[in-house]
């Protein structure tokens, strides 16, 4: 009788055991398509970095920006097509249901799930705002959102610290980075110390990027095709550290830079070059936050957005213009090495993996 309880919990546990292995064994990818009103889901196997195509999910509008809640279990999406956005609970096997939508006067640009994991922070381009919506106990979001600020048109992103004390959106056209405290219960933003950092002209900081451990930021600068380092003080303001081109120095035809992301590790900061369609990859120098330029890597036409797996072993590349993506192994040194390149639909806009 024992030998049979214990042979059955051997099985139990082996098959929990093998469950665990075999969804430890890949990852999904989430591309919005902006002009097919779906997201496409694609599996990676991880030890090659293969992607193959899931499932589909549909969207009450055409699909822009996206956020995860921490856990991956809540996944948010800018409605582009009608304004607001949608929140859908995810199953293990990325079965999705729509939890509901939330009206906003604006079309959303940029979405961060602030690191309480308590408020949805979004920026408004067109419109020259941003919002902060409070997270419910299901994953929805509130209705109306806790605070509304206007601050200068093309306000292209919203992102916090690590800590979550300070928010800052990046504005193209007047060349600045707005600052703001943030209250961790009540969601609400006010001015920083220093409210507005003012780049120089023809720079347009578009998209930001922290640093995972060090009070460091980086920044694509949409019009000047470079990438910009920030110092973060105590107080919450950035201080400019450098500022290096991002492009070729033989590319003298028109050109601009999108989306940014520091790798999970802290050594590597990556950009997207439109125009050239290239992925630029530079190496941080930990002790002052420098960069140096590593490699340029030939993507499809329009890089508007891509994100580097959980693990940081890949980076996956969408080409807006081709519907097309690009997936590279990342080695040890920070190298981008393409492994893949297959469609994803039309108009991909953004890319995230489920955490």
């Amino acid at each position: 009788m024992k030998t049979k309880r214990f042979s059955s919990l051997m099985a139990v546990l082996l098959s929990l055991v093998l469950m665990s292995h075999s969804l430890a064994a890949s990852s999904e990818a989430y591309i919005s398509l902006s002009k097919e009103q779906k997201i496409a889901v694609f599996e990676m196997e991880k030890s090659t970095g293969e992607l193959s195509w899931k499932h589909e999910i549909e969207t009450p509008g055409s699909p822009g920006a996206m956020a995860f809640s921490a856990a991956g279990d809540r996944l948010y999406v800018a409605l582009k097509s009608k304004g607001g956005i949608a929140c859908f609970a995810l199953g293990e096997n990325g079965e999705a249901s729509l939890l509901g939508t939330v009206a906003i006067e604006g079309s959303a640009g940029y979405l961060t799930v602030h690191p309480s994991g308590r408020f949805l922070l979004s920026s408004y381009y067109s419109e020259g705002m941003v919002s902060v919506h409070r997270i419910l106990e299901d994953g929805r979001l509130a209705d109306e959102p806790v605070a509304i600020v206007e601050t200068d048109e093309r306000a292209h992103a919203i992102v916090s610290d690590p800590k979550g004390r300070f928010v800052f959106v990046p504005h193209t056209r007047p060349n600045s980075i707005f600052q703001f405290r943030f209250n961790k219960d009540t969601g609400a933003l006010t001015a920083g110390d220093h409210p507005i950092l003012q780049r120089e002209e023809e720079s347009g900081p578009r998209h930001l990027w922290f640093h995972p451990s060090l009070d460091l930021a980086y920044s694509s600068d949409e019009q000047g095709k470079a990438i910009t380092g920030y110092e973060l003080s105590e107080g919450g303001a950035l201080n400019v550290l450098e500022t290096k081109s991002s492009f070729p120095d033989d590319y003298l035809e028109k050109g601009s830079t999108a989306d940014i992301e520091v790798h999970p590790s802290g050594k590597f900061v990556y950009i997207a070059n439109r125009g050239v369609n290239t992925i630029a990859g530079f190496r941080v120098n930990e002790e002052n936050g420098t960069l140096a330029l590593m490699q340029q890597s030939e993507v499809e036409p329009v890089p508007r957005s891509f994100n580097i797996s959980p693990d940081g072993n890949h980076l996956v590349a969408a080409g807006q213009q081709s519907g097309k993506l690009v997936v590279f192994r990342i080695d040890e040194g920070g190298l981008l090495h393409e492994t893949q390149r297959l469609d994803s639909g039309g108009s991909p806009w953004w890319v995230v993996f489920r955490p």
